[in-house]
């Protein structure tokens, strides 16, 4: 009778061979020892061989596991190569940067939810393979990546009846605001950019998309602070000033965030340096578009 092998315990075979250690490798796959352990004993028991002794505090590879080393990775690379040709990847992105996102090939594009915690359990999951958006992780399980940034913006109606051209800090806070529902940290998005302490503002609603945010400052005398790049994409249609921020203020960073598991996959470091190009090119484009 042949034995059917499980893809996981080579998967973990491979990661705890290259760290040398059950801790780094649990760490890395974003699982407990005791489970990457488990996975160990029984893909022993498959090959009817031991794959790791005690070596000092440490492990060392047997005989046998130096052997299913390349046998593995090749096996590997077959099966995920013919996967990634069936299966697209699918991206969550900022709804702020969908629009410098292009179509690319084998790439479904989702807009990420206001909850960001949302999103480590998709990628945890494999529900999703790659995000882009402003979150920070700190987890073991996750690789974080710089991918753009760009300047933050106050907009507002055209015709605002106290405001044109320009705002001041006094201006700014004597207005009522659209405010993004999302949140990172139970922060807003403008209190962690702020360079300085920033006074509560006045609250004339609050929406979970930026789109609706530009839309309802289209219509009534108030204010939001938005990604530039998305302002002046919708300012013409929608008759919005875009006028720079009286606030001190970062730039907002935009990041790649994925597995650790995917840190190897060639089709993924593909699609990952495919996307800081383009998001490279759309920036050079943006900076010589200021002179």
């Amino acid at each position: 009778m042949s034995t059917v092998m499980d893809l996981n315990l080579i998967q973990t075979f491979l990661v705890i061979a290259e760290f040398q250690s059950y801790t780094k490798a649990a760490e890395h796959l974003g699982l407990t020892q005791p489970a990457v352990s488990a996975s160990v004993k029984r893909l022993e028991q498959v090959v009817n061989k031991q794959l790791f002794v005690k070596k000092g505090r440490g492990i060392a590879l047997t005989s046998t596991a130096y052997q299913l080393i390349p046998q593995f990775q090749q096996a590997l690379s077959i099966i995920d190569n013919a996967v990634v040709k069936e299966k697209a990847f699918e991206i969550y992105c900022s709804e702020a940067l969908l629009h410098k996102i292009s179509a690319i090939e084998g790439v479904i594009l989702k807009e990420s939810p206001p909850d960001k915690y949302l999103l480590f359990d998709e990628l945890r999951q494999q529900s999703v393979d790659l995000v882009i958006d402003t979150i920070i992780a700190k987890e073991p399980a996750f690789v974080v990546e710089e991918a753009y940034s760009e300047p933050a913006v106050v907009i507002c109606r055209k015709n605002h009846p106290r405001i044109a051209g320009s705002i001041s800090t006094v201006q700014f806070y004597q207005e009522k605001h659209c405010l993004f529902s999302g949140k990172w940290q139970q922060a807003t998005g403008f209190e962690q950019l702020t360079k300085e302490a920033s006074h509560e503002r006045k609250v004339d609603i609050v929406t979970s998309s930026i789109a609706s945010m530009a839309m309802h400052v289209a219509r009534r005398d108030c204010l939001a602070v938005i990604s530039k790049s998305f302002a002046q994409k919708w300012s013409e249609i929608l008759g919005l000033q875009v006028l720079s921020c009286p606030i001190e203020i970062y730039e907002i960073p935009y990041k790649l965030v994925y597995h650790k598991r995917q840190i190897n996959n060639p089709a993924h470091m593909r699609l990952r340096e495919q996307i800081k190009a383009l998001l490279k090119l759309e920036q050079s484009i943006e900076h010589r578009s200021k002179f």
